[in-house]
């Protein structure tokens, strides 16, 4: 399997290649890093004046790539292998998202901030933009990871929350460790004046999914602990990554229409921008749903 790396000088890329080097030995790697110079727009050069500065700026990107990214190569090619190094201009995730494809990448890999000298690839732009247009999974590191023990799997039957569990069941990217599998019963207004036997019944059927998922991932090995807990999905998420001892968050992404998504958020944005833990996202339009 292929994994895309996207890198940049920060410690953030830094940690994002040690996880990588630690955690998925043995995977072939692609690394990328995107010249974007349109990132800092200068607002009152003219057109030659606009092309000179690009160049300048091409110039500079360029020199300073030429002198991390050997280094980003010589640690993955210690445990990962066919690590190869690319450099490609345009807009820093159109760029991602465009070599993702082409390369036929099962996953795309990216620290949570990265900073370089001419931009700043912030959690709410770049990371999210891949996060929601992506057809493959996007693992965010937010901190260097060592190994993979224990990982939170959010699941509530949706389309891509199955996407999600074929991934984590199919694929050969973890070793068996414990899996935390989770879902929200959402609070339900006036829900004190349901029958007990209504609400029992939500419950009932969690159960029954929950032990429907664990069987499947208990056959790949994996010790399943199920939780049903009521609440905000996201912020129960939030709670149990912290209170559980998570490595990694694993959890399906809806694809909302980018309004809505600004106006109302989604679960795994708000995962992505207030948990610590490393955070890997399975799409609902995955073609990657099964790696193997």
């Amino acid at each position: 399997m292929k994994l895309l790396l996207a890198v940049d000088k920060s410690l953030h890329a830094e940690q994002a290649a040690q996880t990588l080097k630690r955690c998925f030995a043995g995977t072939e790697v692609e690394i990328l890093h995107v010249l974007d110079l349109e990132a800092n727009p200068h607002p009152h050069l003219s057109a030659a004046l606009i092309d000179w500065y690009h160049k300048k700026i091409r110039s500079l990107l360029e020199a300073e790539a030429n002198q991390f990214l050997p280094k980003f190569q010589a640690l993955l090619s210690t445990s990962c292998r066919n690590v190869c190094v690319s450099v490609r201009e345009g807009r820093t995730a159109d760029v991602i998202l465009e070599t993702a494809a082409s390369s036929g990448a099962s996953l795309i890999v990216l620290g949570s901030h990265g900073l370089s000298t001419m931009q700043s690839l912030l959690l709410g732009s770049v990371s999210y933009q891949v996060m929601h247009e992506a057809t493959c999974p996007v693992l965010v590191v937010k901190r260097e990871m060592t190994a993979i023990k224990k990982i939170l799997l959010a699941v509530d039957r949706s389309r891509g929350s199955e996407h999600t569990v074929r991934f984590l069941a199919e694929q050969r990217l973890f070793p068996p460790c414990a899996v935390v599998v989770l879902t929200v019963c959402p609070s339900l207004p006036f829900a004190e004046l349901l029958p007990e036997s209504v609400r029992r019944h939500g419950q009932v059927a969690a159960s029954e999914y929950l032990r429907e998922v664990g069987g499947r991932l208990s056959t790949r090995g994996y010790t399943v602990e199920p939780r049903i807990v009521e609440g905000d999905p996201a912020a129960v998420i939030l709670g149990q990554a912290d209170a559980e001892g998570i490595d990694l968050v694993v959890i399906g992404s809806r694809g909302l229409h980018a309004l809505r998504r600004l106006l109302l958020g989604s679960v795994s944005r708000k995962v992505l921008a207030y948990t610590t833990k490393s955070v890997l996202i399975v799409p609902e339009s995955s073609t990657q749903a099964g790696l193997e």
